[in-house]
């Protein structure tokens, strides 16, 4: 803490003796200058630097008023007690108007007064002082920093804005303060974001990591991450909202890109699943099940041929048989036909249906709403591909024999529901641990989703199930992927297990 220095404007000794006295009582460890002309004190206060200054309004040469004139004049935010012998209300009135923060009569309490009024004015000088620090602190923040740090009030209009500003939209301070925070929006969900912004703060709440597109200067759009934390005055009232925007154009780009690989990179395992199918239902199936026939033709035509070679060779036959159905079942997981020739839906329906054929659990599988979306086919397969991960991880972990399935259209979204009231698990504990391998199914499904511009949420408890919640916006085919969407869906050898 910085040490006390006071200074008193006095003419009269015996009256700055004894106001030194009173104040040395208080504040022992006090400086005090004292001066009986003001213009002799004006000449040292760059010397002295004074915490507060005591003057007496009858002085020779320059009075009290005078003297507060000039400190006015100079800008020098001094805290200054105007003191008189005898109460003049227009002194009074004219002493608080240029700045004197307190007025004292020299009456018979003026030495028990004084003490009193001089800490209100310290503890006064002391918080200005720290007011100054903050803003300074702030200001050089804000001037210093790559992000743009605006403020609004309550009709939505910028009341300040760091010069960081010019470099993010090409706007200067002064072309951005006075204008609404909505004017620089870019057209496309521009009157959404307005009502959202305001809705937040008619309810008080801050703006939290929200996007936004604002137009520069030259027309380029520009990518921006707000946050902002309303402040109130005394009467709980909004005063101004002070918000900080990051430019996360680049960001966004790079996420952009990297999403439009990792489309590009399932694309190309779905591709390589389709020539993986086709090679075994037209190649490997088609070999073994003509070495079946050659197998059932030898029976046939050798009758003689002795027991024990017979009941080999149909053995081996059914072994083939088995091999067949297994190479046809794995080449229709990998491009099931259901899902070209009739549709998401229905290629949905008959999956569920040959889970509980092959697995023996029950799956409740409804769809709503879809009649009305026409699906892109990236969006169908990937659709699928998360039933399946996800009935398959019921199956491999949830301990039950029954899952329920729920895909509805609800427009901009399709929102699919997997559950089951298996064994659950505790969801922190799991995204805490490392190395789980049974993490790979739910991980892999946030990813997919996550690709598709969507999001997941997973519910569960210990021994009360798990509930897995998909949301995607829905993406609609464009003429070019439409066109082979339907060279897609000509029928192909793999139509039909036969």
């Amino acid at each position: 803490m910085e040490p006390l220095t006071f200074v008193i404007i006095e003419d009269e000794e015996a009256h700055f003796s004894l106001m030194k006295w009173a104040i040395a009582k208080e504040f022992p460890n006090a400086s005090v200058y004292h001066f009986q002309e003001a213009g002799t004190c004006l000449e040292r206060l760059d010397s002295i630097i004074p915490t507060v200054i005591i003057t007496d309004y009858f002085l020779p040469g320059m009075n009290g008023i005078e003297f507060l004139e000039v400190l006015s004049q100079k800008d020098r935010n001094i805290p200054v007690i105007m003191i008189t012998g005898q109460g003049d209300e227009n002194v009074a009135v004219r002493a608080m108007k240029l700045g004197a923060i307190d007025y004292l009569v020299k009456s018979g309490d003026f030495f028990t007064l004084l003490p009193t009024v001089i800490e209100k004015a310290v503890c006064k000088c002391r918080l200005e002082q720290s007011l100054h620090k903050s803003e300074k602190r702030f200001q050089d923040m804000a001037e210093n920093t790559s992000d743009w740090v605006w403020e609004m009030d309550a009709q939505g209009k910028y009341i300040y804005s760091n010069p960081v500003v010019e470099g993010i939209i090409g706007y200067g301070c002064d072309e951005v303060i006075g204008r609404y925070f909505y004017e620089f929006f870019a057209s496309e969900n521009k009157e959404a974001l307005k009502a959202r912004i305001f809705e937040l703060m008619a309810e008080l709440k801050p703006i939290k990591s929200l996007d936004n597109v604002l137009l520069r200067k030259d027309g380029a759009e520009v990518i921006m991450e707000t946050s902002g934390v309303p402040c109130l005055d005394k009467s709980g009232n909004i005063s101004c909202y002070r918000c900080i925007s990051r430019d996360i154009t680049e960001r966004k780009r790079a996420e952009s890109f990297i999403r439009h690989l990792s489309q590009q990179l399932l694309k190309a395992q779905e591709t390589e699943r389709q020539m993986i199918s086709c090679e075994l239902h037209d190649r490997v199936a088609q070999d073994l099940s003509a070495s079946k026939i050659g197998f059932d033709l030898l029976l046939k035509s050798h009758p003689e041929l002795d027991f024990a070679v017979k009941e080999k060779l149909k053995e081996i036959s059914n072994r083939l048989a088995g091999s067949i159905n297994a190479i046809r079942d794995l080449s229709y997981d990998l491009q099931p036909p259901a899902l070209t020739e009739m549709g998401l839906v229905k290629a949905l329906e008959i999956y569920c249906e040959e889970f509980f054929n092959h697995f023996g659990m029950k799956v409740d599988f409804q769809s709503a709403g879809l009649n009305f979306f026409k699906l892109a086919p990236d969006t169908e397969i990937h659709l699928y591909r998360l039933v399946q991960e996800g009935l398959n991880n019921i199956r491999k972990h949830a301990d039950t024999d029954q899952a329920i399935v729920r895909l509805v259209g609800v427009f901009p979204n399709i929102i699919l529901r997997i559950e089951d009231n298996g064994k659950g698990f505790d969801v922190k504990a799991r995204e805490l641990a490392s190395g789980d391998e049974k993490r790979m199914g739910l991980r892999s499904m946030k990813e997919r989703t996550h690709l598709l511009g969507g999001e997941m949420t997973v519910q569960s408890r210990p021994m009360q199930g798990t509930k897995i919640m998909i949301k995607i916006p829905f993406r609609e085919q464009n003429r070019e992927s439409e066109e082979a969407h339907i060279n897609h869906r000509r029928p192909s050898p793999l139509s039909g297990r036969s």
